[in-house]
């Protein structure tokens, strides 16, 4: 036995064991959750907007703004296409410390990405976002006021007594940011969209039934107050014609590009500003890491178990 566990009590001994098996399983999910992210980002070849295939795919490109242009970030009030922020607030002292989140909110608005071949609309619901640009400072008040402070050398003193502490965290992703975005590619329009015309028939010929007395006025040529079998057939083929004009102008549209999360749970959703290899590296460390920890912890483990 190479750790001492003599000066332990026996229900320090299972608090310790049970802490220990919830960080090797904590150590294998993770771990095996960043090596497979890792694998994606370097087997999968990036795609061109204009070329790629609908399905899984890897982009690159800069981010622009949606139609509707720029959005700020709550807390600082910085031009982006893309932020996350929180602010939590220090509650309690000494060994009670913590830090309790007051708030928090993530961008919901589509951005843009264009890799010169093609633009491509990023829907960032639900997406694995990685920001270089992310921003931790301290403060007192819900708020801060102003952005975070100069990063100096040497060491800075955050306290002041008497006052709540707030500790703020804001991640952006800028305009003209090279983005890295992994996840589900569909085009939509320019002639790929069909409709089904049967159903699309009869769902229009419903809609039109609801209001049953403006379906007579347009078909109940004779008056008699109801639609013979031959206004019938009138009302059918005006829904055809309808529907054969919407897929038309549906033939007319421009070709749209999007980027989502996959349906398939196995696929993540990535998004990131740091380049490809880092972000690679990133999650590779990252497994490393996790299976260092389950390994100690599964040594501990051992040893908690020998001292029952």
């Amino acid at each position: 036995m190479l750790l001492d566990t003599s000066t332990l009590e026996r229900h320090e001994v299972v608090i310790a064991l049970g802490v220990s098996c919830a960080v090797v399983l904590a150590g294998f999910w993770f771990g095996f959750r960043c090596l497979k992210r890792y694998r994606l980002i370097a087997d999968t070849p990036t795609a061109r907007v204009q070329s790629a295939h609908q399905g899984y795919v890897e982009l690159q490109g800069q981010a622009l703004p949606s139609p509707n242009g720029l959005l700020h970030a709550p807390l600082t009030g910085r031009e982006c296409v893309w932020y996350h922020y929180k602010v939590e607030r220090e509650k309690g002292s000494g060994k009670n410390r913590r830090w309790v989140c007051e708030r928090e909110g993530t961008s919901d608005a589509w951005f843009q990405l264009d890799d010169q071949s093609g633009i491509c609309q990023i829907d960032p619901e639900g997406a694995e976002v990685k920001a270089a640009l992310r921003k931790r400072w301290h403060g007192h008040t819900p708020m801060p006021a102003g952005g975070p402070p100069d990063q100096r050398t040497g060491f800075r003193f955050n306290v002041r007594f008497g006052a709540s502490r707030y500790r703020y965290l804001e991640e952006l992703i800028l305009e003209y940011e090279t983005v890295y975005a992994l996840g589900r590619f569909q085009s939509l329009g320019g002639g790929r969209d069909q409709l089904d015309q049967t159903r699309e028939t009869g769902e229009l010929i419903r809609q039109w039934k609801a209001d049953y007395q403006q379906l007579l006025a347009r078909f109940d040529s004779n008056r008699n107050g109801q639609l013979d079998p031959d206004e019938w057939e009138q009302v059918q083929t005006r829904a055809r014609k309808e529907v054969m004009v919407r897929q038309k102008e549906l033939h007319r549209l421009p070709t749209v590009h999007v980027l989502m999360r996959p349906d398939e749970s196995d696929q993540p959703y990535l998004l990131s500003t740091y380049d490809e290899e880092k972000l690679a590296q990133r999650y590779r460390w990252f497994a490393y890491g996790c299976f260092v920890a389950l390994l100690a912890a599964s040594w501990v483990a051992g040893e908690m178990l020998q001292a029952l």
